[in-house]
């Protein structure tokens, strides 16, 4: 453990106030007082945004993690190619917290900071429904999903040995969740 003992890989912080200062609140606890700097999510109701305005893409700016997901997974801008995936920029070897530099990042883009990567707050078709972007089938990351652990074996088991036979019951799975 070191002598700085256990740390935690989720972090819980109850803020009670209106949305804007908790906003505020929740982005400065979340650049000074938690540690490593890789993905950090945001889950907002989509009225709780609108309310929010501009407010939100400046929360979002002002986090300093190198993935910020908004009503998302983290892991779908490590999935995206084109997205950078890596630790905020500005560690150094002496306090590298979650890593120095970035990963894909296929555009080539020079200096990035961040990816955001935004999602539906409900799944299809509710999201449909509510006049929300949709993302069909249901993500293996959301808590609904009832396939989510056999098409992340079954993604996996691609990742390890691809190949076109696998991807019928790769769907099959992801269209069950």
């Amino acid at each position: 453990m070191g002598a700085c003992g256990p740390r935690p890989v989720l972090a819980a912080l109850e803020l009670l106030s209106g949305p804007r200062t908790f906003l505020d609140e929740a982005v400065r606890a979340a650049n000074e007082k938690f540690t490593g700097t890789l993905g950090v999510n945001l889950v907002a109701h989509p009225r709780t945004m609108a309310a929010l305005g501009p407010a939100l893409d400046e929360a979002v700016a002002e986090l300093r993690y190198g993935t910020v997901a908004l009503n998302a997974w983290t892991g779908v801008g490590y999935l995206t190619a084109t997205a950078t995936w890596g630790a905020f920029p500005g560690h150094t070897l002496d306090d590298v917290q979650s890593g120095i530099g970035v990963v894909h990042n296929a555009l080539l883009l020079d200096g990035p900071e961040r990816t955001v990567v935004r999602g539906p707050f409900r799944p299809a078709p509710r999201s449909i429904l509510h006049g929300e972007m949709a993302m069909s089938p249901k993500p293996p990351w959301f808590v609904g999903n009832r396939a989510a652990a056999t098409t992340g074996r079954l993604l996996t088991g691609f990742a390890a040995a691809p190949g076109w036979s696998a991807l019928p019951a790769i769907f099959a799975s992801a269209l069950r969740g």
